[in-house]
């Protein structure tokens, strides 16, 4: 099953680690030539001004940490775990050969999560690329990053995407095309993204507050809060899905 799920994912996950590799690396292939605008508070959205400090210290890690943790990163991670999760089970009832998959001798739990569980290492390999990409420009460069703080931001934005990957997969259980497990994954994560942070006082509520932590990443703290709030929003939909397909009868 497992190699299954990965040759039906590769050209996906191919495509967007070819985006992960061009966003991160071209991006900050800009940083002596782009940064004095990009410091400039007043001139980010107001999205971005809420989620960054006045006064950003004129660092690689800083520009590296906006360019693909703060707002390339979570959006290219979002997208990929709504294609991969919105039809995991989806293709498979359109196919007719859920049939099949349910007589073999496992649990349902089991072939949700084997599914699940291919698909969550397929977009932590994403980030990885992410994140190695800025490691080289950053050689390539003559900057440095902290290994550690850029481990931590990775596991960080990869359970970021855990959301929209639960989300992905628990319609792909209720309903019977992966074009709308994929849409409506990707609207409910948006709103939950968007939506509370354009409020007044709203932005705590908003997940993108919760997808990256620029403190932690330049002064080396762990970003506990962060995690916990990434790990909670994975398991919501994932324990929906499980439940649902327990008593789904196809």
């Amino acid at each position: 099953m497992k190699t299954k799920e990965l040759l039906e994912a590769r050209w996906k996950v191919g495509i967007f680690a070819l985006f992960a590799f061009v966003v991160a690396g071209v991006n900050t292939s800009f940083y002596r030539n782009a940064w004095n605008d990009a410091i400039d508070h007043r001139a980010l959205p107001a999205l971005l001004q809420n989620l960054m400090p006045e006064h950003l210290p004129n660092t690689f890690a800083t520009f590296s940490w906006l360019e693909w943790f703060a707002v390339n990163g979570p959006f290219l991670l979002a997208f990929l775990a709504a294609l991969l999760g919105g039809g995991l089970i989806a293709n498979e009832v359109s196919r007719g050969t859920i049939f099949f998959l349910l007589s073999k001798p496992i649990s349902r739990e089991r072939i949700l999560l084997t599914k699940y569980g291919v698909s969550a290492v397929l977009l932590l390999a994403v980030s990885i690329i992410g994140s190695l990409t800025l490691t080289v420009m950053g050689i390539i460069q003559g900057q440095t990053l902290d290994l550690l703080r850029l481990l931590i931001a990775t596991v960080l934005i990869w359970l970021a995407g855990l959301f929209p990957l639960g989300l992905a997969l628990f319609f792909s259980v209720i309903l019977s095309d992966s074009f709308r497990a994929v849409a409506l994954a990707l609207l409910i994560t948006f709103a939950f993204v968007l939506l509370p942070a354009t409020l007044p006082n709203g932005w705590d509520w908003s997940l993108w507050r919760y997808w990256g932590s620029l403190s932690a990443y330049l002064n080396g703290g762990f970003p506990l809060k962060e995690y916990l709030v990434c790990l909670i929003t994975a398991a919501i939909p994932l324990l929906a899905a499980i439940i649902t397909f327990q008593r789904k009868a196809y």
